[in-house]
């Protein structure tokens, strides 16, 4: 399994892909994952899922101002937003499953 990124380095407000993260095989996916969120300079990243296509997006948790590790159940679409980022910022964000 792969890391997959929900924003790669973004200089400013933005709204990452739908991202649906899979097991290959026969594998039973993890009941957890978990999100890296690295910010440089000045922004807000919120986490946010939804169950299925045709669901309203959620917020999970609180929208971060800090580099963060986050860890929560598994859902099986995520995106990433970034908000308020300053000039001269970059914001990404990575998701796993977590074992």
């Amino acid at each position: 399994m792969t890391v997959v990124a929900l924003l790669s380095s973004s200089p400013r407000d933005a709204v990452g892909a739908e991202v649906v993260l899979r097991i290959i095989g026969s594998r039973e996916p993890p009941a957890n994952m978990v999100v890296q969120i690295a910010i440089d300079g000045a922004a807000n990243v919120q986490i946010q899922g939804r169950i299925t296509r045709d669901a309203p997006w959620q917020n999970i948790g609180p929208a971060h101002a800090a580099n963060a590790l986050v860890h929560f159940k598994a859902v099986q679409f995520l995106r990433a937003l970034a908000s308020n980022v300053q000039d001269g910022t970059k914001v990404s964000a990575w998701a796993d499953w977590a074992w």
